[in-house]
């Protein structure tokens, strides 16, 4: 790399200006600000911190700390990111990683003297600005990220020609690359082939903290999710959506109770060995299917959601179909995920396959840990009854007195069982599916758990139903003869506004406050504006997957197999934007000293003073203060300083000519002839 092609690059060795110094400053902090949202506030404090300190240093016109300080700094913070790295298992992850780049990237802005720094500290807020797309993608962060972008090239500009502020505007130039580029983009976009997977990814840190359901039912999980207002994911249906107390969002089924909590079966989520029916060959007339699409937010867990009964999922490769009817995700589903599915709502009396449970599975649908002796003798009582007796005997009991809906219940004793039903008799949806799920089991009826969520909230703006976590919930299914697995909720007995109206209907206001429920219409229309947009960002740009891009290749008649359609699609666009720069090469590039001059000599024109074609400019000049003589004064300025900048002698004085070329601009301002 030759002299000139570095300095372009990196610029020179001049010393930094006061005002360079300033733009330095803001433009790291206005890439900060976003990535505060997303990474610990410890590292949050030091960005500030040192930001403070760089900002008063130049308030105050200070002079930049020394090596040895930034040195030590330095290694302080490859400590601290070395002892959080070995508390997470030596992971150094997505977080600690964009915080090292943050925090270098201060640090060199604290030892940045020269033009040369400035421009390798803008390169690397190029890169930092990247990173925040690894935390999230929502519409606002792209709109963001291109003035953020504007900014960065703004200043790039201005560092490598100083000469710029005076002879052109950032504005029309970075406008005239986001016009050309954009295109370009799109297209890329659209054509460039897309992946199932990511070419790379940043691994998180495994306690990374994300709101959701997990494989373990203990007392107060589900109720302290509950509580949660974040959002779990949105579903659209290709038609109208069924009732929402219809919409059990199925999850995890849970087999094993140790008296304390529930768990799953890990044995029970291999793939299932029967043929699973697609969603694009089930007939689309049958009673009760619908299809649906789910934008999934990030769970770090392995599940997917679907309606009730799941028939199929079109998702990634690596997607599975458990025995219990789960769909389980090989990678953690660590990013939002967006899949189609269909399902089959349960009818009534329907026949669900299989008569008879296989040996193996009643043996863990029925088994149960030692204790709960008046649980055990409350179940023997119906063993006269039909199963489907057994069930109702269950129900009627929780719909009695003084069985209660309570998102605050009393902490339960060692028999657990045992205290719920004949002690406090107040609790939620976990304790009345766990405390069912043993009565059946103990009358010998085989039962499980399923956790997931019920309802949603129906958006009035896009259609869409949006699921929180405060729509967790948990319910059983029993296994009866000639219907199968029949889901059974518990808690519809004890409170049915709950299943019917939603969480806030079924307790009390000092239990559960959201404020969506409190919230004036106005400011719900506007939420739910938002949240459409939000639900269309994700669907047709972060949604736009290897499916879509066939289906678009297929409406435009090409084979998406063909790499030669890409290949000419982007050839053709990059050769129809260099048109317009060929040919402005082409044509020679105008004095500015000229060009402002040749303006005001067409203002003159307009108004009757044309010049003549061997008229000298202050000859000129002198002709048009006769016929405009309130003018005279600035016309006989401009036209001397146009013979200085044009004729005079270039003392090769780059700023001291750009200061004098702005003079004469102003000057050329103050002729008035109207």
């Amino acid at each position: 790399m030759n002299a000139a092609s570095e300095t372009a690059l990196f610029g020179s060795a001049r010393a930094l200006t006061h005002r360079e110094h300033g733009w330095l400053i803001a433009q790291l902090a206005v890439v900060l600000a976003p990535l505060l949202r997303a990474l610990p506030l410890v590292t949050c404090a030091v960005f500030g911190v040192l930001l403070l300190w760089r900002t008063l240093l130049w308030v105050r016109r200070a002079p930049l700390p020394g090596k040895w300080v930034l040195g030590l700094i330095g290694v302080a913070t490859l400590l601290v990111t070395l002892a959080l790295a070995m508390r997470t298992g030596g992971n150094v992850g997505r977080d600690l990683s964009v915080a090292l780049l943050g925090a270098f990237l201060v640090l060199k802005l604290m030892e940045s003297n020269t033009v040369r720094s400035g421009i390798l500290v803008t390169q690397l807020c190029c890169f930092l600005l990247l990173s925040q797309v690894l935390f999230d993608q929502p519409p606002w962060l792209a709109a963001t990220m291109l003035a953020t972008v504007a900014l960065l090239l703004r200043n790039w500009l201005l560092l490598l020609h100083p000469q710029a502020r005076t002879r052109v505007l950032p504005v029309r130039v970075l406008a005239r690359l986001v016009v050309m580029g954009l295109p370009c983009a799109a297209v890329l976009f659209l054509l460039f082939p897309r992946l199932d997977h990511p070419l790379w990814r940043l691994p998180q840190t495994a306690d990374a903290a994300v709101s959701g359901l997990s494989d373990r039912m203990a007392p107060g999980s589900v109720g302290q999710l509950i509580l949660s207002d974040d959002l779990a994911f949105r579903a659209d249906f290709a038609g109208a959506p069924p009732p929402l107390d219809t919409l059990y969002w199925r999850g995890m089924v849970l087999w094993h109770f140790d008296g304390q909590a529930w768990t799953a079966a890990s044995t029970r989520q291999r793939p299932a060995h029967e043929s699973v029916p697609n969603s694009a060959s089930a007939a689309s007339d049958a009673s009760g299917v619908f299809d649906y699409n789910i934008t999934l937010e990030p769970t770090r867990q392995r599940w997917l959601f679907a309606l009730d009964r799941g028939l199929s999922i079109d998702a990634r490769d690596g997607i599975g179909r458990s025995i219990d009817g789960e769909f389980i995700s090989t990678p953690l589903l660590d990013q939002r995920v967006r899949y189609h599915a269909r399902s089959q709502l349960p009818a009534r009396n329907r026949v669900d396959g299989a008569q008879a449970l296989d040996a193996r599975t009643q043996q863990l649908a029925l088994a149960l840990p030692p204790g709960n002796p008046q649980a055990r003798a409350l179940a023997e009582q119906w063993a006269d009854l039909p199963p489907t007796g057994r069930v109702s005997a269950a129900l009627r009991l929780f719909g009695s007195a003084p069985f209660a809906y309570t998102l605050e219940p009393e902490p339960l004793r060692d028999q657990q069982i045992d205290d719920f039903l004949f002690r406090t008799r107040r609790g939620f949806c976990e304790h009345y599916a766990s405390s069912f799920v043993f009565l059946m089991r103990a009358a010998d009826v085989p039962a499980r758990v399923v956790v997931g969520y019920l309802g949603g909230e129906v958006n009035a703006v896009s259609g869409d139903i949006i699921v929180r976590q405060s729509d967790a919930h948990a319910w059983a299914e029993v296994w009866l003869d000639g219907r199968g697995w029949v889901r059974v909720d518990p808690t519809a007995a004890v409170a049915p506004q709950r299943v019917e109206r939603g969480l806030s209907a079924a307790v009390p206001a000092s239990e559960f406050r959201s404020r969506r429920m409190e919230e004036p219409h106005w400011l719900r229309s506007v939420r739910w504006g938002l949240d459409g947009l939000v639900s269309g960002w994700n669907r047709w740009v972060l949604g736009y997957d290897r499916t879509r891009q066939a289906r678009l290749f297929a409406w435009l008649g090409l084979d998406a197999a063909d790499p030669r359609a890409v290949l000419w699609g982007v050839s053709a666009l990059f050769l129809l934007a260099a048109l317009p720069l060929l040919w402005q090469q082409r044509k020679p590039k105008p004095d500015p000293v000229q060009a402002q001059w040749q303006r005001l000599c067409d203002r003159l024109a307009r108004h009757g003073c044309a010049r003549g074609p061997a008229e000298g400019p202050m000859a000129y000049a002198e002709r048009a203060a006769v016929q405009f003589p309130h003018a005279a004064q600035a016309l006989r300025q401009a036209a001397a300083g146009y013979v200085a900048l044009r004729y005079g002698r270039d003392d090769g004085d780059a700023q001291a000519r750009d200061r004098r070329f702005a003079q004469w601009r102003h000057a050329l301002a103050q002729v008035r002839l109207g």
